[in-house]
């Protein structure tokens, strides 16, 4: 029988989500180099010996916010892919439920978006805990493509390198839209990638057409096209 949380474990807990929150909202305005350990406790209200009892530096504490942004991103995500019909519908679910929570947690976006660019700029490139959590959720995305096209649904395409673009597509669409004054009508940007996206994908007729059987001859004469008659022996 699992024993009941102690008021400090509750204590415990809610700190640690009221920091992850500062913290996510702190890097995502300073960027790592920006932001401070102080600034991060300000935004939580917290000392800021209370903020190391928790998370023991700067890195630490920015590994666990974008750990926990990309948690719930990595949940929805999941969930919307397991339960498309087909791939076509896969790729809308997943642009949509990826901008619905970008949209939804503006604060992660830009964190997630300056870490991104962190990476872009290194001089030379290495591997991080950031670059992990992409490529984790890239893998996913990369499966759901190796499954569709194994199936004959789209054709023989490099799944790691679709995926990628897949990603690219949607992270490019949310940042367009967190900058625009426009109204932002979700439904009709994501039809337009997903159909772009498609377009691609899709098999070529005469691989649709593959496996099927021919259609019986049927004992009607073959009809002459409109103006030429029968061949003249």
């Amino acid at each position: 029988m699992s024993r009941r949380p102690s008021k400090e474990d509750v204590l415990a807990s809610y700190r640690r989500e009221a920091l992850l929150a500062a913290a996510t909202r702190v890097f995502g305005e300073r960027g790592f180099e920006g932001a401070t350990m102080e600034r991060i406790a300000e935004a939580a209200d917290v000392a800021k010996g209370t903020t190391y009892l928790y998370y023991r530096s700067k890195q630490s504490i920015y590994d666990a916010a974008l750990s926990h942004g990309f948690a719930g991103l990595e949940d929805r995500t999941r969930e919307v892919l397991d339960r498309a019909p087909d791939f076509r519908s896969a790729i809308s679910a997943f642009m949509t439920t990826r901008a619905e929570y970008f949209f939804e947690h503006r604060d992660f976006f830009r964190m997630y978006a300056l870490a991104m660019a962190r990476q872009v700029t290194r001089r030379r490139p290495r591997a991080t805990e950031f670059q992990a959590m992409v490529d984790r959720q890239t893998s996913r995305l990369a499966q759901a493509v190796a499954r569709a096209a194994s199936r004959g649904e789209i054709r023989k395409v490099d799944a790691a390198a679709t995926a990628v673009a897949i990603f690219d597509l949607t992270r490019g669409l949310v940042s367009r839209r967190m900058v625009s004054t426009a109204d932002v009508n979700l439904a009709e940007d994501v039809a337009f990638l997903a159909d772009l996206v498609w377009s691609g994908l899709e098999p070529a007729p005469a691989a649709r057409a593959e496996g099927r059987r021919e259609a019986p001859r049927s004992g009607a004469p073959r009809r002459e096209r409109a103006g030429v008659g029968p061949r003249e022996q």
